[in-house]
């Protein structure tokens, strides 16, 4: 469990880590984030991170006079008790939580746990600590095997646990099951919810249980993020085939009405002024999690309360606080649609970092002439990423070094021609950042540019670490800044225009509002092939006083 004593900064990095792109989840199985060379966000910006915890404490005591710490990361599972276990097999379709740790002490035994130990590496000693019989006698009395809520991805030796019918691995890391799996040919039942498994042959290891385990009842896969549709709940059944296995599956469709579980298909289509538009880009679990840490409140289980009734729950709290307020049309509304309701989050005024006078002119300059031109990827017909509002949006990436007799792809091609059509424009854009941080220049994989971004609140999970943002045109001075959520009351306002804005995109942002019949440019600076870095605080400079 986490503690409940963590700074704002430390909080953020566990409750973005169930969303972490892919390459960031593979990572951290590998290796933690302990084994890198280069400091932890956290730790570079320490200043930044205790402003924000302190504001944010502020705040929260204002409505929770005893939260002076988050409270802790309780779910439904730590809070509802478990179900009687005396009877050694667990029968079918109930939850698998078997006895304490303990019971494997007695010769008899035939359940062994060892759920909630936060275990990283897993071995058969494990399950062998002071026993009065040979281990290996031992292992063919267990029948029920619960290692849930750990941080584990493998199990060496489980194949020595022959007479093993029910297996529980729910809430840790695996990306498989076990490998020794299709040599348990006495399971009955296999409980892998809440980890990362995907739904095909390798993860799921479905010719080893179509195959070898006929006696297998129930596959429980729900809750896995790629686990998702009723075709996947689907195809896992006919592969598992002539076996009838009932599979579960978290289809989120089926588990709730569907009204109010996202607003809008994409951030184009959300008013960013709304505090629901502005949550919407959080996974559920971080939602849910938010609700208990940061208001109170008792943990949801996700089999009952949906994401729509989560949202609403939620959106209450901020209401109760004042932080979420309605329009004039709203006023005389004693039951207004929360879903409409504006933000009012603290806010907190951020200026980036100038850049100089000359090079602007050079780099904006060349943005007019970019903007509209087809040939050069200009065009407002051909949006590279139409998730986002703007009326043009192209990306440059870094150009790549072939090795000698190296074909390009024909996207490499394409990319190549867009460079050379950019080429001046990405080495002024380039040439500022070097003039502002020379490091991040030489990790800069790609450079976004657009005209007409709006609102869009949204989360970048492909990044490997922040951003900048650098804004240019006649609009406003204080308008159409770069805004981010810091903390689940805080918000900052990054100024950009003329300026390079560094932010952490892996929090929820958008732009804020200006007037749309002003010019406003932007380039937006991302790495994406660098080392994984977890995210620390959203904001890296001291807002203004």
């Amino acid at each position: 469990m986490e503690n409940s004593n963590s700074t704002v900064g430390q909080v953020q990095v566990f409750q973005y880590d169930s969303e972490k792109p892919a390459f960031a989840r593979k990572q951290a199985i590998v290796s933690t984030a302990s084994t890198t060379t280069e400091p932890l966000l956290v730790n570079q910006y320490p200043e930044m991170v205790e402003y924000l915890e302190s504001i944010e404490r502020n705040e929260r005591l204002k409505f929770f006079p005893r939260l002076t710490d988050r409270a802790p990361n309780l779910e439904i599972d730590d809070v509802v008790p478990p179900p009687d276990t005396t009877s050694p097999t667990p029968k079918d379709g109930d939850t698998v939580v078997v006895a304490d740790k303990h019971n494997i002490n007695n010769d008899n035994a035939q359940i062994a746990s060892r759920r909630h130990e936060g275990l990283k590496e897993f071995s058969l000693q494990l399950l062998t600590t002071d026993i009065q019989i040979p281990p290996s006698l031992y292992y063919t009395n267990i029948t029920t095997l619960d290692v849930s809520y750990n941080e584990l991805s493998t199990l060496p030796g489980i194949s020595s646990l022959s007479n093993l019918e029910v297996l529980c691995i729910k809430r840790n890391w695996f990306n498989q099951l076990p490998l020794e799996i299709g040599k348990l040919r006495n399971l009955r039942k296999i409980d892998a919810s809440r980890n990362f498994l995907k739904p095909n042959m390798d993860s799921l290891r479905l010719k080893d249980l179509q195959q070898n385990l006929t006696n297998l009842q129930i596959l429980d896969v729900s809750l896995n993020q790629k686990c998702r549709t009723a075709d996947h709940r689907n195809y896992i059944q006919k592969c598992l085939l002539p076996l009838e296995v009932k599979v579960s599956v978290t289809v989120w469709q089926e588990a709730s009405n569907g009204e109010h579980n996202c607003i809008g298909s994409s951030a184009a289509e959300r008013d960013a002024t709304l505090l629901r538009s502005q949550l919407e880009s959080w996974g559920t679990v971080n939602l849910r999690r938010r609700l208990v840490r940061d208001f109170g409140q008792e943990p949801t289980d996700p089999k009952l309360v949906d994401r729509a009734e989560v949202m609403e729950r939620l959106l209450r709290c901020y209401q109760m606080e004042g932080l979420l307020h309605f329009g004039d049309n709203h006023n005389n509304d004693n039951n207004p649609d929360l879903n409409l309701g504006l933000g009012k989050r603290r806010i907190v005024n951020i200026d980036g970092a100038p850049v100089r006078e000359e090079l602007l002119q050079e780099i904006l300059t060349e943005l007019r002439e970019w903007r509209g031109n087809g040939k050069r990827g200009g065009s407002s017909k051909n949006r590279e990423r139409p998730s986002i509002k703007a009326e043009c949006y192209m990306i440059l990436r870094a150009p790549v070094e072939m090795e000698e007799g190296e074909t390009s792809s024909r996207r490499e091609k394409r990319r190549h021609k867009k460079m050379e059509g950019n080429k001046k424009l990405w080495e002024l854009a380039l040439q500022a950042m070097k003039e502002t941080d020379s490091e991040f220049a030489t990790r800069c994989s790609e450079i976004a540019v657009t005209f007409g971004f709006t609102g869009s609140p949204h989360i970048d999970r492909q990044n490997a670490s922040p951003f900048y943002g650098l804004s240019l045109g006649n609009f406003t001075e204080g308008t159409g800044c770069v805004s981010v959520e810091c903390s689940p009351r805080i918000v900052a306002h990054v100024n950009t225009k003329n300026r390079l804005g560094r932010v952490d995109g892996r929090y929820p942002h958008w732009v804020t509002s200006y007037d749309s019949s002003q010019e406003r440019f932007s380039l937006i600076y991302y790495d994406t092939l660098s080392a994984y870095q977890p995210p620390g605080p959203a904001i890296f400079t001291m807002p203004q006083t």
